[in-house]
């Protein structure tokens, strides 16, 4: 528990982290009172599904922390369901106590916890691992949380964040065992990778690599592979099928009966309804590379240029004013293009120096593990096409290399290069904080009722 332990200039950092995320968290909170608030026995799906509007971020947390219906998929994320389940009985708890709900509070709580840590273990890891000035490491933390969809992925009640979290911390703790020339032991891998694939199983893939590089060959030893590896891939097998028997199938046979007297009812609005959505959903997604369990979730037609251009490296660093925060699933085009061409090259130009950072920190092992992690989201996302057209909402299970690369850069300059770089990096850090903060703000601003839907 000492990685948790703050140092002295750490606490002004997880301070202000902390007062401009419950801020931001707060407002979004204040956008949905006090529909949000209702206790009871009540229809939470309609409540939040049909209410909730933040860029395709799902609010599922906040219906399991209400009445226990899991709307994710537990096999994807499958300790999500184990950590929510002790914030829904403290809800139960609460809103038997007071007759409000207090969902959005107490997932509030956790992901503003893992938001804080998540600045802080990347601020230490540029500081601490990398060698950077304080003032360095600051402007650097400064431009990643401007980044649009780190600033948005800290406040929504979505896994992200939570993978962000243990993301950092794993980078973290693998860069320092790299600098001081140490291993994983067989439990600090089992437990890591017992983690961050439990929030999200595509991340336990970035965990392995992390002890790969940092253990090299010791990892193919036999008990290393079997208690490292499979043991913790093993528990998360058992605890998710645990969990599908004892709560997916009896909510599945209730749901079940409740869209057979919805049909029952008034069969007619039922199958207009479901029309209406799949041929919107026909019409913005692409075709798979096949219909196989998993293929049938890739996209072979999207695209591939305009996508890296407006939403992997465009809305997942600049907000577009145009559809604004809006869902690809109910009202966003899967494309939505800049107003102005600054936009674009402020885009281009923070891509330069990201790319002039991965040349320059090419012999950073530290850079080589986090680019072979981006490497793994470029071919889920970018060549196979999985979530495509809502790939910036992925953001945040990559997006730190950016600041990273250009921190390799930071080590490779003299003290005149050093400045002026500085002073670039700070004023693209302001320009983000200023551009995605005032969108984010003005879209925070707007009651719920008066979003496009």
């Amino acid at each position: 528990m000492r990685i948790f332990k703050l140092k002295n200039e750490e606490w002004w950092i997880a301070l202000i982290a902390f007062i401009v995320v419950a801020t931001l968290l707060a407002l979004m909170i204040y956008q949905y009172s006090p529909l949000f608030l209702r206790g009871g026995t009540l229809g939470y799906w309609s409540i939040f599904s049909r209410n909730f509007r933040m860029s395709g971020y799902d609010c599922w947390s906040y219906i399991t922390l209400s009445n226990l219906r899991i709307h994710f998929e537990t096999a994807r994320h499958p300790l999500f369901l184990t950590l929510l389940l002790p914030l829904f009985q403290a809800n139960q708890w609460l809103m038997n106590a007071t007759g409000i709900n207090f969902a959005v509070f107490l997932m509030g709580a956790l992901t503003t916890f893992c938001a804080v840590y998540a600045i802080v273990f990347l601020y230490r890891t540029m500081k601490e691992v990398i060698g950077l000035s304080i003032i360095d490491a600051l402007i650097l933390t400064l431009l990643f949380f401007s980044l649009a969809h780190v600033m948005v992925a800290m406040i929504v009640p979505d896994h992200f964040v939570l993978s962000l979290f243990m993301l950092t911390l794993t980078l973290y703790v693998a860069g320092m065992k790299l600098k001081r020339g140490e291993t994983f032991t067989l439990w600090q891998s089992a437990w890591l990778l017992f983690l961050t694939a439990g929030i999200t199983v595509t991340n336990g893939i970035k965990t392995l690599l992390a002890v790969l590089f940092v253990n090299g060959r010791r990892v193919l030893t036999m008990k290393f592979v079997l208690i490292g590896a499979l043991l913790p891939l093993v528990l998360l097998f058992a605890i998710q099928r645990f969990q599908y028997n004892a709560y997916e199938i009896p909510q599945q046979t209730a749901i079940h009966l409740i869209e057979w007297a919805k049909q029952k009812k008034d069969s007619a609005a039922v199958v207009r309804h479901q029309a209406q959505r799949n041929r919107w959903t026909t019409e913005h997604s692409g075709k798979p590379i096949s219909h196989l369990p998993l293929l049938d979730m890739t996209d072979v037609t999207t695209p591939r240029i305009p996508s890296m251009i407006e939403n992997l490296f465009g809305e997942s660093t600049q907000l577009h004013r145009d559809h604004l925060l809006e869902d690809m699933a109910f009202t966003r085009p899967v494309f939505v293009t800049y107003r102005s061409v600054h936009n674009y090259i402020i885009e281009f130009a923070l891509l330069l120096l990201f790319f002039i950072g991965l040349i320059y920190g090419r012999q950073s092992p530290l850079l080589q593990l986090c680019t072979s992690w981006f490497a793994i989201d470029l071919t889920l996302h970018i060549i196979l096409g999985f979530g495509i057209n809502e790939v910036y909402i992925m953001a945040a299970d990559w997006i730190f290399i950016i600041p990273l690369a250009l921190a390799c850069c930071v080590q490779r300059l003299n003290a005149v290069q050093k400045s002026v770089f500085r002073i670039a990096i700070l004023c693209f850090s302001l320009y983000h904080l200023a551009w995605n903060g005032s969108l984010l703000v003005m879209h925070l601003l707007t009651p719920y009722n008066q979003l496009v839907r």
